[in-house]
């Protein structure tokens, strides 16, 4: 017992002594070497991290919605699941072709709470990713001829929310039923479902909108 009061006496003291020192290389650059180096040479699997959250106040089972989502997502090379914070997940893939379908074919659901995730990108801490709005398919109804261009399919998309990308398979089409872009939508905001497009010769028509 007194050898433990003494060991935490002496740790207290050096604490002390550190706190009025004033390190003079606190403010140097510190540049990691060998960023470039293959990670599979130190034996670190390469990985894709995503971070998400669910749109739901209740309690996440974690070990539940891990089974459920990877029975789902079925990525080739499994997935890794931690709970970060409650209601706040990594998400971290082994192949980018996995990572990408689950950015790429969502949103994504969990007894019935949708799921706002994005890719953690080199150098960001992940409780630093805004996690504010939820990527979705849109389809565009009633498009008239003349109005369907990539660059107006944009300006749609950012009405609707922040425009992602078209829908490649319909590329170069000369009319179609419907167009189907992706766009970002704020969570905290209702869909759109119509907009009121004023043509060249000053008459207007509604395009509406159907999410998938």
């Amino acid at each position: 017992m007194v050898a433990a009061t003494s060991k935490h006496n002496a740790i207290t003291g050096i604490t002390a002594r550190w706190a009025d020192m004033v390190l003079e290389d606190e403010d140097k650059v510190f540049e990691p070497v060998d960023l470039d180096a293959t990670v599979d040479g130190d034996g670190v699997l390469e990985s894709w991290p995503v971070v998400g959250r669910f749109l739901t106040d209740r309690l996440v089972k974690l070990e539940y919605m891990c089974q459920v989502l990877a029975s789902i997502w079925k990525p080739v090379k499994g997935v890794q699941i931690t709970e970060l914070q409650p209601n706040l997940f990594m998400f971290v893939f082994f192949h980018v072709t996995d990572m990408q379908y689950v950015l790429d074919e969502g949103p994504w659901s969990f007894d019935n709470c949708t799921l706002v995730c994005r890719q953690v990108k080199d150098g960001v801490l992940p409780g630093d990713v805004p996690l504010d709005s939820v990527d979705m398919w849109m389809q565009l109804h009633d498009v008239p001829i003349g109005y369907t261009s990539s660059v107006i399919l944009e300006q749609i998309g950012n009405y609707l929310g922040a425009f992602v990308k078209c829908d490649e398979r319909f590329a170069g089409a000369t009319w179609l039923d419907f167009y189907r872009i992706r766009v970002a939508l704020l969570v905290n905001k209702p869909i759109k479902r119509r907009m009121k497009l004023l043509k060249r010769d000053r008459s207007w028509c509604w395009i509406n909108f159907k999410s998938m």
